[in-house]
């Protein structure tokens, strides 16, 4: 005899009263037991954010003359930040311009030679060649000598921009005149104009002496043989290219006066006080962006085995709260090290991690 079959509405309404149930809350158990499982894999761990330091150093052997920030002040770039004592680059400027009167000197002298001897040189055209030899090495000279003096005058300019950028701070807080602060900018404007007029100048004999220069290679193609190097001009020649190699110098030395702001950041730390004798590459002053770029977390020794690079994180505020940015692990420690002393339980007892 056959049983019973189950009607089908019957089938479905017992699935729905027992065994449905059954499957959801089995499916809920996983899934709870799931988000256990990942809360016990999720750890935290103190970090501190600390932005990227600048070291603002010289890069010559100097006395410092002045900071012109102070501790905690907001910086651009190429702002100045210190200032060193141009005295010896004033006393190499000096230098530089009483060489040049001599060799000017020299020159006037070579210049009397080369007429008294007109007319009785085989070779008439040596003697030309000699006027315009000479004629090339007067505009080389003057073109030197204008560099040389726009240098100094750059040398000026800085300090005077020094002293009225200061002045229009003491006469904003009342410490000085209105007419204190008028000399120091009339001085700032004389120098400046100074050396606009100069450099103006200075660009109309470079191409003087490009013109003299020409004349004198446009006459060496005409010659019926090569000249060798005249005993009279070739060491007014090798003495000015002296010079220009001092200038070189000069330049070098007058950039490095003055020390800028690399970053746009926040003075962190003054290391040097003025009057102080500075060597290159000793840190005059720290500068801190203003931005954090990293975070340094600082985990126990058995945790450091569960951190990867590249896991990701979440970092957020310990003070504030919530979530501020999602990250990732750029890098781990290979050893163990001291944890900073703010870390520590105990000021007594280091920490390691």
């Amino acid at each position: 005899m056959r049983p019973i079959e189950t009607p089908r509405a019957q089938k479905i309404e017992d699935f729905q009263r027992r065994t449905l149930p059954l499957i959801v809350w089995s499916v809920c158990a996983l899934i709870v037991a799931a988000m256990f499982v990942g809360r016990a894999r999720r750890f935290e761990y103190i970090g501190m954010a600390s932005a990227l330091e600048y070291e603002v150093s010289s890069s010559a052997r100097a006395t410092l003359e002045t900071v012109v920030v102070d501790l905690y002040d907001d910086v651009e770039v190429g702002d100045v930040v210190a200032k060193l004592d141009d005295q010896p680059l004033l006393a190499s400027i000096r230098t530089s311009e009483a060489t040049i009167r001599q060799l000017n000197a020299e020159l006037e002298a070579a210049r009397s030679q080369v007429l008294a001897d007109t007319g009785q040189d085989q070779a008439g055209w040596t003697v030309d060649l000699r006027r315009f030899q000479i004629d090339e090495e007067q505009r080389r000279l003057e073109t030197l000598g204008l560099k040389v003096q726009t240098e100094g005058d750059r040398v000026e300019l800085a300090r005077l921009a020094l002293e009225l950028e200061r002045s229009e701070t003491l006469l904003g807080a009342g410490l000085v005149s209105r007419s204190e602060y008028d000399i120091a900018r009339l001085s700032h404007e004389q120098v400046r104009r100074r050396l606009e007029d100069n450099v103006v100048l200075l660009a109309q004999t470079e191409a003087e002496y490009e013109q003299a220069r020409s004349r004198r290679e446009a006459f060496e193609r005409d010659l019926p043989q090569l000249p060798r190097d005249d005993p009279l001009i070739t060491p007014l020649r090798e003495a000015i290219a002296v010079e220009n190699r001092r200038l070189e110098e000069i330049e070098v030395l007058r950039q490095s006066m003055v020390l800028r702001s690399p970053v746009v950041g926040r003075v962190s730390q003054i290391l040097c006080r003025r009057g102080q004798a500075v060597v290159p590459g000793e840190p005059i002053l720290l500068i801190a962006e203003q931005s954090v770029r990293e975070v340094v977390a600082y985990l126990d020794e058995e945790a450091g085995s569960r951190i990867r690079q590249d896991s990701p994180v979440l970092v957020s505020n310990r003070n504030g709260g919530g979530t501020v940015a999602e990250s990732v692990v750029l890098r781990v420690s290979p050893g163990v090290q001291v944890l900073p002393q703010r870390l520590w339980s105990s000021p007594q007892v280091p920490a390691y991690g």
